[in-house]
């Protein structure tokens, strides 16, 4: 290649190169500015609708976002006014109200929302504003409520045909499950002016009552004889330890007799006894509950070192399996 055929073309790149170093720079690119609504404060609940937000990382995130904000409005709302709120319902003490409330508060559904609004911020953020008919959810925490009711009636109607322990066992369970509709009640009071809470409150006092009566009530009586002393003694302790009522008369109490046998018999050297005790339950003369069991401990010759350790070992029994599996009986002790 001849000297001037370089030099053309070494002035030639040269010129792309200065060409290219002038050239305008490449253009920005704009972000849109975000939706008014999304930094906004929410519009005010009304007696009609409320409203929630929520941003998460796509739609059907943001949308459980916005519901359990709306949720957490709705929470702080009724807890602020219950704690303007001085009047004490029944036997319930306010501080545990309160804190049932706050504690069931998450658990509330919404389903009848809908979106009103939605935005993809960026390629890992979405938002939504969502909308909830508060008529039509004010009914369904109604319907709810007068259905929950109804089973619970429903499930006392038997309450005079059962036995002590299974009508003790019943109140403690309806009493229980009438406690669970107190966040319902004081929710749907909050959004419903017309909501009679007194009421409401009045069932659940009912349950309440109904339930300490039966536990007032229930007593048991424990007897055994002479080889069972130190189970009778042992029963007695758990079941007083539990706050049940043990009573030295067995009129109109529930009795736990206590039958025990033994017999020792000797395998390579080896003497072996074994104990059966036979516990029956009582409600009136009719037999409700019980059961036969083993219990074998080694035999050194002394009848009272074999009773001493059998007893240790029913109480570590009644302590690890719980006293209902050990004896056959049916008590709610939850």
């Amino acid at each position: 290649m001849s000297i001037s055929l370089k030099f053309l073309f070494s002035a030639l790149a040269v010129s792309l190169i200065l060409v290219g170093c002038g050239s305008d720079p490449k253009p920005q690119v704009v972000k849109k500015p975000l939706p008014a609504w999304i930094n906004a404060p929410l519009p005010s609940d009304t007696q009609f609708v409320m409203y929630g937000m929520g941003i998460e990382s796509d739609r059907d995130s943001a949308i459980k976002a916005a519901l359990s904000d709306m949720v957490s409005k709705l929470g702080t709302t009724i807890e602020s006014s219950f704690e303007s709120n001085q009047e004490v319902q029944g036997s319930y003490v306010k501080s545990n109200i309160k804190n049932q409330i706050k504690a069931d508060i998450s658990k509330i559904k919404i389903n009848n929302y809908k979106v009103i609004k939605s935005h993809k911020i960026s390629y890992r953020e979405f938002a939504v504003m969502i909308e909830t008919d508060k008529i039509k959810f004010v009914k369904g925490l109604n319907e709810n409520l007068d259905a929950e009711k109804r089973a619970i009636v429903q499930k006392s109607l038997i309450l005079n045909d059962v036995d002590a322990l299974s009508r003790y066992n019943l109140t403690k369970e309806l009493s229980e499950q009438a406690n669970k509709l107190l966040p319902v009640i004081f929710i749907t009071s909050e959004l419903d002016n017309s909501f009679d809470k007194k009421a409401n409150l009045d069932f659940i006092a009912k349950r309440k009552k109904t339930f300490l009566d039966e536990a007032k009530n229930l007593k048991f009586y424990i007897s055994g004889d002479t080889r069972s002393k130190k189970f009778v003694e042992s029963i007695k302790n758990y079941i007083a330890k539990k706050g049940f009522n043990v009573s030295d008369s067995k009129n109109n109490a529930v009795e736990i007799k206590i039958k025990t046998s033994d017999n020792i018999s000797s395998s390579n050297s080896i003497s072996i006894a074994v104990l059966t005790l036979d516990v029956g339950v009582y409600d009136k003369s009719k037999r409700i509950g019980g059961k036969s069991f083993v219990i074998k401990e080694r035999y050194n010759g002394s009848s009272a070192s074999v009773y001493k350790n059998a007893n240790i070992h029913l109480n570590q029994d009644i302590k690890s399996e719980g006293i209902n599996k050990v004896i056959g009986i049916n008590l709610n002790l939850d």
